[in-house]
């Protein structure tokens, strides 16, 4: 379910955010700090890792010690490939207390950010991101037909984290059924972007087309990074913070557009939104039915475990330096499945271990199972970060429910792309578009709703 650990955690391997928030620290200057950083880019391009920690601060040299940090960066590679080329270093923050510098990475799949806080000479805060450089071209797929809706602004919740949104409205004078679009893991956009693919603006603008609006928002981690913003995030971070009150501050906007039937809103999540869609809807009376597309119903440590192992896989048979990475990500794996409510203390997977723990007590095949509202459950067959294997306890867990439909689509990929072969992970970086197929089963079935 996403790719980076606090940026897109389950869906690919872990990147990981790295480091905390700004440290309170006499002034450095630009000039020096996009030196620093662009050292601190280039020691990472050539895995001079020990030279990286050497520029930490105490506190995070504690933090982030060197063997964590060649865990994290062996991920990156792992995914990305080889390092291509550095771009030129921008300061993006600077104050007295220190500079924010982003040194933007090109690899053989993807393009990151290596994002360097800059306080008194020293690296107080260190993490990689996706590529904040301009987004590609979006070109409208031939499903969507923009003479029948408008795209209008909204903002979803209220101060101090309210979060810009984009309400697509079909143009008609009758009340119409609508969505809410629930990101995967990580710090993702309104589109839930990923490389040349906008999947959430295809799905928002296709529904719209057909009589459906639909409801997408910047993710809370995307507006507010927790590294810059640690005071709107309690010490015990959960998915709650992350997606779930989101989710439903958005349904609660739904409701109070006049335009808005509000008893047809539809949650609709994508990979870990999709895993968390039937708690999100549990109890409630304000949701009239849930679409889950790619969600996972097993321990989200041993997806990782399995999509490290997939993606090493990609590669040719494991080398001892692979099998080690396997070990490693197992052992992790197995830490974050034993993580227990109050339990503290360094990250697991860059993550903290409360995180762990909320997510280790919740069963989604077993909470849809205890809902009775109409539920659709979609899956691609080439899917490799949350395979099928999820699909079948699901299938367990519901047989027999009546308020259950569920399709399996062969051909395509975890973003519901369609390709042939096996998915690789730079089939996310050529433009695409969600499979019209999956579009009109959206469709038919949010309309389908009784009013």
């Amino acid at each position: 379910m996403s790719r980076m650990a606090m940026m897109r955690l389950f869906a690919s391997v872990v990147l990981a955010a790295l480091g905390a928030g700004m440290a309170a620290a006499p002034g450095y200057g630009q000039e020096s700090a996009e030196k620093i950083a662009t050292d601190v880019a280039n020691d990472l391009a050539n895995r001079r890792l020990a030279a990286v920690v050497a520029r930490f601060t105490p506190d995070l040299s504690k933090r982030l010690p060197l063997p964590v940090l060649d865990k994290i960066w062996s991920s990156v590679l792992q995914q990305g490939g080889a390092v291509r080329e550095l771009a030129p270093a921008r300061v993006v923050q600077a104050s007295s207390a220190g500079a924010m510098v982003i040194v933007p990475i090109t690899l053989e799949r993807l393009t990151l950010d290596v994002k360097v806080n800059v306080a008194n000479g020293m690296v107080a805060a260190l993490f990689l991101a996706p590529s904040e450089a301009p987004a590609q071209t979006w070109n409208a797929p031939a499903y969507v037909a923009p003479a029948k809706f408008t795209n209008v602004a909204v903002t979803v919740g209220a101060a101090p984290t309210a979060l810009g949104g984009t309400l697509s409205l079909p143009k008609t004078a009758d009340k119409v059924p609508a969505v809410v679009l629930i990101h995967g893991s990580g710090a993702t956009d309104r589109d839930e972007a990923v490389g040349g693919i906008r999947p959430f603006r295809d799905i928002a603008e296709g529904l719209a087309s057909r009589g459906v609006a639909a409801l997408r928002y910047d993710k809370r981690t995307k507006a507010y990074p927790p590294d810059q913003f640690p005071q709107l995030y309690p010490r015990s971070f959960t998915v709650r913070e992350e997606t779930m009150d989101d989710a439903l501050a958005a349904v609660a906007l739904l409701a109070q557009r006049p335009e808005i039937d509000a008893r047809r809103i539809v949650i609709v999540g994508h990979s870990l939104g999709a895993t968390l869609a039937p708690r999100i809807a549990e109890g409630r009376n304000d949701i009239a039915a849930v679409v889950i597309l790619a969600g996972a119903t097993r321990p989200l440590p041993l997806i990782l475990v399995e999509q490290t192992e997939y993606l090493l896989a990609l590669n040719g048979p494991a080398d001892d330096v692979a099998r080690q990475r396997i070990e490693a990500m197992k052992r992790e794996a197995a830490r974050a499945m034993a993580a227990k409510p109050g339990d503290v203390g360094p990250p697991i997977l860059g993550i903290p271990p409360g995180y762990w723990a909320d997510l280790n007590a919740y069963d989604p095949a077993a909470t849809a199972a205890r809902l009775s509202l109409p539920l659709l459950i979609l899956q691609g067959g080439r899917d490799y970060q949350v395979t099928a294997e999820n699909l079948k306890r699901f299938k367990t867990a519901l047989a027999g429910h009546p308020n259950v439909t569920i399709r399996e689509f062969p051909s395509l990929n975890h973003l519901f792309v369609s390709g042939e072969g096996i998915s690789r992970p730079e089939e996310y970086q050529r433009p695409g578009h969600i499979d019209a197929a999956v579009i009109e089963t959206l469709a038919g079935f949010v309309s389908s709703l009784p009013k």
